[in-house]
């Protein structure tokens, strides 16, 4: 079951605990990306309640486990030990390249994210793919093409973040969205306190 938290409900681990009371294990909460002027649009003053969430999320995930009732949270899946290749690692999720969007009337866009927006038409399920300028800006889209990653610790595990929000905070699929970046890193942290926890405490 998947949500989407906004600055509406920033203390979106609420909303968590009503699903997993619905029934629900399998969860994902997912941060809103909007324009600037977007009243959902989530702010600085968000920021410490967001990541004081993914905390207190990462505890009641310790505390299920201990109580048998353990549940998987999309964005603190993580492997320890194998995790993706150097490849996947490097050029994230694929979109546009490796997989693609399909309309109802069979248009091709790079991802879901992108249908609507023409420019990001690449072609249809009848012709194939025509736009292939936006093809391969998007095959190049990786963590080393962002200036802002290369130092990054968490680079490997975000691959430079979804080019989707980028575009859309920024207005380039290769742009990077700078708020969407400190909340991957706290994910980051907490999935991994979540992971080592599993990996040594049984």
């Amino acid at each position: 079951m998947r949500g989407t938290f906004t600055h509406a409900n920033p203390d979106f681990l609420e909303d968590i605990k009503v699903m997993l009371d619905l029934g629900f294990n399998e969860l994902s909460m997912e941060p809103v990306v909007c324009g600037e002027d977007d009243p959902a649009r989530l702010t600085d003053e968000d920021m410490p309640i967001v990541m004081e969430q993914y905390e207190k999320l990462a505890e009641l995930m310790i505390e299920r486990d201990a109580a048998g009732k353990p549940f998987t949270f999309y964005h603190y899946m993580i492997d320890l030990k194998g995790g993706p290749c150097i490849y996947k690692r490097i050029s994230g999720c694929g979109s546009g390249t490796e997989y693609m969007a399909v309309t109802p009337w069979g248009d091709l866009y790079p991802c879901h994210q992108f249908v609507g927006e023409e420019k990001f038409l690449l072609g249809n399920i009848y012709d194939g793919v025509k736009n292939t300028a936006v093809q391969n800006d998007f095959a190049a889209c990786n963590v080393y093409s962002r200036e802002e990653c290369r130092g990054c610790w968490a680079r490997l595990y975000c691959s430079g973040g979804c080019a989707a929000n980028a575009y859309h905070a920024t207005g380039s699929v290769r742009g990077v969205y700078k708020y969407g970046c400190e909340l991957f890193k706290k994910r980051i942290e907490c999935a991994l306190m979540v992971a080592i926890h599993r990996e040594f405490d049984q």
